[in-house]
């Protein structure tokens, strides 16, 4: 998980550390120690949103596509790199195994809560700024 939040560091795919709160900004955050999957849940639909807003801020036409097709069209689009995929592809496939019920390790869980409020903090400042 180490290596994982390294790669995505060096991509440029996470806001920094100093700037994520302490207490839980989303409500995945909350529900983390009580329901894992679900909070994994809970943060694919946050980056999937994320996703779309940053193509819409691009005008990016997306109409029903998947996660993965959505951050292709990015990338085809010059708005994403393909390191900066390589990584959203990895963050993307636990959190698509968590939503189908697959058991998942609580050090990936703490990963994920741990990058997924930097993430969500980066393609929010992308979207912003055109």
């Amino acid at each position: 998980m180490q290596k994982a939040k390294e790669k995505a560091d060096e991509a440029g795919v996470l806001a920094p550390s100093s700037t994520v709160a302490v207490a839980p900004e989303y409500s995945f955050q909350v529900i983390a120690e009580d329901d894992p999957n679900l909070a994994l849940a809970g943060l694919r639909i946050e980056i999937e949103k994320r996703l779309l807003q940053l193509a819409e801020s691009r005008e990016i036409r997306v109409q029903k596509a998947s996660v993965g097709r959505l951050m292709r069209l990015l990338v085809e689009q010059g708005v994403l790199t393909q390191e900066e995929y390589g990584v959203l592809a990895d963050m993307i496939g636990l959190l698509n195994s968590a939503v189908h019920g697959a058991s998942v390790d609580r050090r990936a869980v703490d990963w994920a809560m741990e990058v997924g409020p930097r993430l969500l903090r980066s393609l929010d400042e992308r979207a912003e700024k055109k």
